[in-house]
């Protein structure tokens, strides 16, 4: 996008603006100004504008406090003396409050002026608004002062300004300055659509006219001078009437006009050039009759637009302000764009303009954390003072995640916290109660910690919560009641160890020496894991020896895993129409719900909840593009999982996207537990019979195969071969949650018979075998035993 550049001498372009105040009682309820890098606390009022300025040291937790080379300081104001840069991190951000549903103006200044004795290597960086790029920052010289500016409704009661390095110089910013406008002001056609300023003149000012802006401007617009050789200025020094005008135009702006020089010229032309050729353009052209017209007199004017007319003709009123918009945007991928005002065959009047701005649409569309979790994860980054990469919004965008912070998925909605890992950061004090405002949160770790005081009750009212690790800190008194049954009940995985104050008993999980309980429990788990690997390896022997030298004549020998052609390719899908479907990407995402229904994440990616258009149940795996995981990895994976996915307990991949931006698997979905959970759970009581509802899973790991349960609608199954229900690769194991209800919900979680163990065993080690060469990839790459 074009930027606002302009040269010395500033001073009279800035300071000469004292010259034409109003009074200094002007109204400035709504405004903040930011002088950025400006150490005094806590301000001053500019001289020539009346203006308040602070300090921006309680907005950002980042960056040095610079100040310009005194050889360019007597060019500008007092706000561009000082400026904040940002050598550290790649993204910096401000956060600022406001009001969220009321318009504003928000502008940031940047004024090199050879702060770092670099002259010569001036600096290129990204200037964000929140998630989204507002614009590039550019300068032309060293005394250059560049300007963005942005007519902004912000959703919530802050917003984040945002300096990115791209590696091509230090970022920087000068000033910040917000000025609240009329919500009915700059309308745009598509809500949650902003306005970046692209040109807005004054034409009627001459030439030496240093601009105006506050007080002139209520709004505090900067209007410059357009001049024109071939073009008049008519004037009056009455005030002009913005009573009737939403956008209140400045008097000193409308009582100027320009008109051709040339009398027998009817049309006074403007030319621009688009920053985005591809992009929307809104135009604001204002006029005001300063001559007084005879009765005999008429001055009707019309507006094209490269040739198209914008609106019907009109007579502009004496001395009030007329503002003509373009109610839609326009866009005509055009390299340049021409506005002609002329006046109608029966006006013999010359046409007039006064002034017009011209603004083109930006988009700021990703989703950011809802108020609520910003407020309350702002809270506790100011009380445990944390100095991580926690800049901008803790969701948003997916490169500049908070660090230990996890959000919802919602594409087109506010994110919720659900996830939030402190440990080992040096938290000291109490447990803050900001953290009960997270109510979407479902894992919290603040394990490894200087916490002190009481456990607090609040914890126990996280509906959602289902982790809890409170290990090693320096916490005294009880643990919660409500809490505790939440435990008891299988609820919540609660971890006190290692707070040696505590009272009663604690939670662990982990094996407690000297303990005969721990003894009798420890003793047949380990027997039974032990036995399972060896019965396992038994198996695997025996179908080895049995099956050596025979011809494998019902299926073809597999591709070995990891061995591909120059360009990799999916394996033929099997003859089961259910099984390798290939999907596209919008229908990943209509499956999933555009993404709504998230289960977990690991190191492949995230897993989501998902309905075909059959109302089949699925869950669909997802390739994070920051996984290590290419497009050769994921093709093998889907071929080896076509391999095995003939096995009564492996759950059935039913298809995948491949597609560039969209790799995925789609697996049917199963619910009830993992192997570890059965191998070694407690059962839980059985929850009232009520209409049973979803399973709302938190999966955090699992292996490659999936093992699917064959159990009725009605019971779960005796069967060895029922138990494991995870989709792959997500991460670590799978807790079931408070509000899972009914006979048919994940709460229950039933130990296995020796019977059952053996033979998921056997069965597992069975199926192994027949995958022929690639027996061993099975073996060391896919095969993970949780226990």
């Amino acid at each position: 996008m074009m930027s606002w550049v302009f040269k010395p001498p500033l001073w009279a372009l800035l300071g000469g603006i004292a010259l034409m105040l109003l009074a200094h009682a002007q109204d400035q309820s709504g405004f903040i100004s930011i002088d950025c890098g400006l150490e005094q606390s806590p301000g001053y009022t500019e001289r020539t504008t009346g203006i308040y300025y602070i300090s921006d040291s309680s907005l950002t937790d980042t960056g040095d406090s610079k100040s310009i080379s005194l050889d360019y300081r007597d060019q500008y104001t007092r706000p561009f003396w000082f400026l904040r840069s940002f050598p550290q991190g790649t993204r910096n951000c401000y956060s600022i409050r406001l009001t969220g549903g009321d318009k504003y103006l928000i502008r940031a200044s940047f004024v090199y002026g050879n702060y770092d004795s670099q002259k010569g290597n001036l600096p290129e960086f990204e200037l964000h608004l929140g998630a989204t790029l507002w614009d590039s920052v550019a300068f032309s010289n060293a005394s250059s002062i560049t300007i963005k500016e942005l007519l902004h409704t912000p959703a919530q009661n802050h917003i984040h300004i945002c300096l990115v390095n791209i590696g091509t110089g230090v970022p920087f910013i000068s000033a910040i300055e917000l000025r609240p406008l009329p919500t009915a002001s700059y309308l745009t056609q598509m809500p949650k659509q902003s306005l970046a300023l692209l040109l807005r003149y004054d034409v009627g000012q001459t030439a030496n006219t240093a601009g105006y802006r506050y007080p002139n401007d209520i709004y505090d617009r900067l209007w410059y001078s357009y001049p024109r050789d071939d073009w008049a200025q008519l004037s009056t020094l009455s005030i002009i009437n913005n009573d009737q005008n939403t956008y209140q135009l400045p008097s000193d702006v409308m009582r100027t006009a320009a008109t051709p020089k040339d009398i027998s010229s009817q049309f006074l032309n403007i030319s621009w050039v688009p920053a985005d050729r591809y992009a929307e353009y809104y135009t604001y052209i204002h006029f005001a009759e300063v001559a007084k017209l005879q009765a005999s007199q008429i001055r009707e004017i019309s507006i094209t637009i490269n040739g198209e007319l914008t609106s019907d003709p009109f007579v502009p009123r004496y001395l009030y302000t007329n503002t003509i918009n373009s109610t839609l945007a326009f866009r005509g991928g055009a390299q340049s764009y021409n506005f002609s005002i002329f006046t109608s065959e029966d006006s013999f009047l010359l046409p007039i303009l006064n002034a017009f701005e011209v603004y083109m649409v930006k988009e700021f569309l990703e989703s950011e954390t809802n108020q609520k979790d910003f407020d309350a994860i702002a809270n506790i980054k100011s009380t445990y003072i944390i100095i991580k990469n926690w800049q901008g919004d803790p969701c948003a965008p997916k490169d500049y995640l908070w660090e230990g912070v996890t959000c919802s998925a919602h594409e087109n909605e506010s994110r919720n916290i659900k996830s939030l890992d402190l440990s080992s950061s040096g938290l000291t004090g109490l447990i803050a109660p900001s953290i009960s405002n997270l109510t979407m949160i479902q894992t919290l770790d603040l394990s490894n910690n200087n916490l002190t005081g009481p456990i607090p009750d609040f914890l126990s009212q996280l509906p959602n919560l289902n982790v809890l690790n409170l290990e090693n800190n320096k916490l005294t008194g009880s643990v919660p009641v409500r809490l505790s049954d939440r435990s008891k009940n299988g609820l919540l995985l609660l971890s006190l160890c290692g707070n040696p104050n505590l009272s009663g008993q604690v939670s662990c999980n982990k094996k407690k020496k000297k303990h005969n309980l721990g003894v009798l429990v420890g003793v047949p788990v380990g027997i039974s894991i032990g036995i399972l690997l060896v019965v396992a390896a038994a198996a695997i022997w025996w179908h080895s020896f049995k099956t050596k030298g025979e011809k494998a004549n019902t299926r073809p020998e597999a591709q070995e895993v990891g061995h591909t052609d120059t360009k990799p390719t999916l394996l033929k899908a099997p003859s089961d129409p259910r099984r390798g479907q290939h999907f596209t990407k919008v229908e990943i995402t209509n499956i999933t719900s555009n993404y709504t229904s998230l289960l977990g994440e690991g190191a492949f990616g995230k897993v989501y909840r998902g309905r075909l258009e059959n109302k089949v149940e699925v869950a669909v795996k997802v390739l994070s593009p920051r996984s290590s995981q290419g497009l050769e990895e994921f093709n093998n994976e889907v071929a080896l999982l076509m391999s095995v996915a003939d096995h009564k307990n492996v759950v059935s991949l039913i298809g995948y996207c491949d597609d560039v931006d969209c790799m995925a698997l789609v697996y049917a979905f199963v619910a009830y537990g993992n192997l570890k959970q059965h191998l070694s759970a407690v059962l839980s009581p059985s929850p009232p019979a009520s209409s049973p509802q979803s399973p709302d899973h938190r999966y955090t790991s699992s292996a490659p195969l999936l093992v699917r349960s064959q159990r009725s609608d009605s019971e779960l199954s005796p069967s060895p071969s029922a138990s494991l229900a995870q989709p792959p690769h997500t991460g670590a194991t799978l807790f079931h949650t408070a509000h899972s209800q009914g006979p048919e919900s994940d709460s229950i979680i039933r130990v296995l018979t020796w019977k059952e163990r053996l033979g998921i065993a056997l069965d597992a080690a069975r199926d192994i075998t027949t995958q022929n060469g690639s027996t061993k990839r099975v073996m060391y790459i896919a095969l993970e035993l949780s226990c």
